[in-house]
């Protein structure tokens, strides 16, 4: 097994990259381009930043992954066995790609995702901690459907869920630090810090 050494510089300005040990989604703080570490090297991410509501401010930024998806939830299948009507459409997806405990995770995508139209340009700041992979963030989206589908009251047996990514780019999240929680300053949503 080898391995191979890639340089961290920005694919857009040539500037160097910071991170974590494990992190593989970087913004550039001169330019801010974001960039994606994968098997082949960097790879260049349209980029774009949630703006804090107003009176909060960002103290960190943390990165996401903004995913427009088609979503087709079909076959509603009742306990009992009576069908029940699906869905469809376009929707857009804002899933945190830093560590957070599930909990928090689905309690922070849901509230970001609610208001993902709140863009703004890409800030000129550290954003660390991106681990989680597109085809990841594209699992727990289908764990984000099926969850809100359970939790309907109809008391469901079955149903197919087909989602078919459209779009996707990084996406920097801002936060305010409360002690050992950040607090969200897009949604004011409060997550454990586990950064390291």
């Amino acid at each position: 097994m080898g391995f191979r050494l890639v340089n961290l510089d920005c694919a857009a300005c040539g500037s160097a990259m910071t991170g974590g040990p494990h992190d593989i989604l970087f913004l550039c703080t001169h330019c801010g381009t974001g960039a994606l570490l994968g098997d082949d090297g960097i790879e260049k991410l349209k980029t774009t930043a949630l703006l804090p509501a107003s009176g909060r401010q960002a103290q960190v930024w943390k990165p996401g992954w903004s995913i427009d998806a088609d979503v087709v939830v079909d076959h509603r299948l009742q306990i009992g066995g009576r069908r029940t009507p699906g869905w469809s459409g376009r929707y857009r997806y804002i899933i945190p790609a830093f560590p957070l405990p599930l909990p928090d995770l689905v309690l922070l995508a849901r509230a970001v995702s609610a208001v993902s139209d709140t863009v703004d340009e890409v800030p000129r700041k550290p954003c660390r901690g991106g681990r989680l992979q597109l085809g990841d963030a594209m699992v727990f989206i289908r764990y984000l459907v099926v969850g809100a589908e359970v939790q309907q009251p109809d008391k469901l047996a079955s149903v197919e869920v087909d989602i078919t990514p459209v779009a996707h780019h990084l996406t920097a999240l801002p936060f305010e630090i409360e002690g050992s929680f950040l607090r969200c300053a897009v949604t004011g949503v409060k997550v454990r810090n586990t950064e390291e």
